[in-house]
């Protein structure tokens, strides 16, 4: 499914078609999760922003105009909802009062298992360490690509070489990138 898909998607959604959203939610999830990692530095925090971006653009989809590509609007959302998250974070924790009880009342219980998102907290940081390091031809073509959502065609016009360098570069900086994963997943 590419960006062109987005298009009838969200029109279907307007519609009132429910599961067509659910296919956005699918398809962009992963990307949003990382994005507002990078505000919130938390994976758990990261997660709770990404819904809360898919809640709002789903309350709001009838506003989005098709004067720019789907995810270029989730971005923006994902940005607002995330810098709206720090801020009331940091807000929250001026307000605390830590007494003797604190946490004592607190009857949330969780199955996750901390380590986990330890783990994923730790890959993501390596990735985007390993993505800082990458060339610039080639971090341009991913953001381009994956970020941007643009495609072949059109990166080859904006960086002005041919379609094969581009799927070239893309493929070099994720095989890069996935050998990151893989040592992780192995160690």
């Amino acid at each position: 499914m590419n960006s062109d898909d987005d298009r009838e998607l969200v029109q279907q959604v307007i519609n009132g078609n429910i599961d067509s959203f659910s296919s956005l939610v699918q398809k962009y999830q992963f990307r949003l999760i990382n994005l507002c990692f990078k505000y919130t530095k938390n994976y758990h925090d990261a997660e709770e922003v990404a819904q809360e971006t898919f809640i709002r653009a789903y309350k709001s989809i009838h506003n989005f105009r098709f004067e720019s590509k789907f995810y270029s609007w989730l971005h923006r959302i994902a940005i607002n909802c995330s810098l709206n998250y720090i801020n009331s974070k940091e807000k929250q924790k001026e307000k605390e009062t830590i007494t003797d009880y604190s946490g004592l009342n607190d009857t949330r219980v969780s199955n996750d298992n901390p380590q986990d998102y330890y783990q994923l907290e730790g890959l993501s940081k390596k990735v985007t360490i390993e993505y800082g390091n990458l060339p610039t031809e080639l971090k341009t073509v991913i953001e381009l690509y994956d970020i941007q959502n643009l495609s072949y065609d059109e990166i080859s016009h904006k960086l002005k070489i041919p379609t094969g360098t581009v799927r070239s570069r893309l493929h070099r900086a994720r095989e890069i990138l996935i050998n990151v994963i893989k040592s992780e997943v192995d160690d």
